[in-house]
């Protein structure tokens, strides 16, 4: 049963540390373009009244799974104002795997992001060679091991391919330069559903 009340719609706004508004997540996927037009996402107006950001926001981030990652990747020369140089689609490591050679002919024209850093059964080889524009961890990774010795390399063995990583939460728990000693670029303020993904 559908649920009428949620609102498709509902953007998820990444800032830096020092405040800084840096772009926005869309909770559901977007593929509208039209033809001939460099206009992306929900017509020409992709943000809400309630919800505004600058013109030309840093980040356009557009998750894409299930029956819109097929169509997308069936024929991508229909996407084309996905091209655009702040927006960037995301991906589950489910998707990297089932559609690896396909996302990777994608990628050299599409920026991707990554958006379930390590899930049960994870090869780090897919991640690491796949050009990931920037990777979001989720609130329980993130919790269940910054502590750890590793994590700050892990993170930052990402950073050194230009890579943003940012931390998706409802909200932050520790003080905003910890955050940035661990080799996260942002933060995306949660609210909806803890999977973002979902097929």
């Amino acid at each position: 049963m559908e649920n009428r009340s949620y609102n498709p719609y509902v953007t998820e706004r990444i800032r830096r540390f020092v405040g800084a508004l840096a772009g926005v997540c869309y909770s559901a996927p977007f593929m509208h373009c039209e033809p001939e037009s460099t206009t992306t996402l929900n017509g020409g107006n992709i943000i809400s009244l309630h919800n505004q950001l600058p013109d030309a926001p840093e980040l356009i981030i557009i998750p894409l799974t299930g029956n819109n990652l097929v169509r997308f990747l069936q024929a991508p020369d229909n996407y084309s104002c996905l091209q655009n140089e702040n927006v960037q689609l995301a991906i589950d490591y489910a998707d990297l795997v089932q559609q690896d050679s396909a996302l990777r002919q994608a990628a050299e024209r599409f920026s991707f992001w990554l958006y379930d850093l390590a899930p049960p059964g994870t090869c780090w080889k897919n991640i690491s060679t796949f050009p990931f524009r920037g990777i979001v961890l989720t609130d329980e990774f993130f919790n269940d091991n910054y502590l750890k010795f590793s994590f700050p390399f892990l993170l930052e063995s990402c950073r050194e391919r230009e890579a943003e990583v940012i931390l998706r939460t409802q909200q932050l728990t520790l003080p905003a330069e910890h955050y940035a000693q661990l080799n996260l670029s942002g933060w995306q303020e949660q609210r909806t559903s803890s999977i973002l993904l979902e097929g």
